[in-house]
């Protein structure tokens, strides 16, 4: 009999460590999606800024190379290989609402990361329904934030909240024809987004279920 308790026993202790983040694990903020800027120069830009026409174009096309996605988070678990070579994205353009001294407020967009030679599954998808952009492309003001985030797609896990992200600016250079920075830029960009992850808490449903399974085992044994 005392066999038959320490099955039972061990089952509903293994149960408990099928989630990779299991019952207990604190709930912590990490990194979803990251890349360093690809560009090495002005010339092959990644974001447009245009105060004059007040929208904010963005994007590295497939045809492009040099992005590299890195996704550390999948499915709960740390995995600092899991890298995806010359990725790319799309923005749809975001309209800039509001003009001040030094920066300005925009509108609502989605940005879609894909892997190299596909349109279709997006890894990393963000919706956002607010953002702010520098006016300035000087010191910590070369970046480009948003509120209120969404963030999913195929590799990212589903239980997570209070995500966020940024784009930081580099390699600026003024807009074709315009002798102002305040009429906008162009920039390469580096981009990193987090998130807080819930830990998966065990199902009590599915940890009765092995156990009474459990026991009619012990009880086949018995009748025997």
């Amino acid at each position: 009999m005392r066999k038959h308790l320490l099955t039972v026993a061990l089952l509903v202790f293994l149960v408990g460590f099928v989630p990779t983040i299991a019952m207990g694990d604190p709930i912590v903020s990490v990194t979803l999606a990251t890349f360093a800027d690809p560009s090495p120069s002005s010339s092959n830009y990644l974001f447009k800024v245009d105060f004059t026409q007040m929208e904010i174009t963005g994007g590295w096309s497939d045809a492009q190379t040099g992005l590299v996605l890195e996704i550390p988070v999948t499915g709960y678990t740390v995995e600092n290989s899991n890298a995806f070579q010359d990725a790319w994205f799309e923005m749809s353009t975001v309209q800039i609402t509001s003009a001040y001294s030094l920066y300005g407020e925009t509108g609502a967009g989605v940005i879609n990361f894909y892997e190299n030679g596909t349109a279709a599954n997006p890894l990393v998808t963000i919706n956002f329904e607010s953002g702010l952009v520098s006016r300035f492309g000087l010191g910590a003001e070369e970046v480009f934030v948003a509120d209120n985030v969404t963030i999913t797609g195929s590799k990212i896990p589903d239980e997570i909240s209070e995500e966020r992200f940024a784009f930081s600016f580099a390699n600026l250079a003024k807009l074709s024809g315009h002798t102002l920075w305040t009429d906008g830029f162009t920039s390469t960009a580096a981009f990193t987004s987090s998130a807080v992850v819930e830990p998966i808490i065990p199902e009590p449903a599915t940890i009765a279920l092995l156990s009474v399974g459990a026991l009619s085992i012990i009880r086949r044994k018995k009748t025997a």
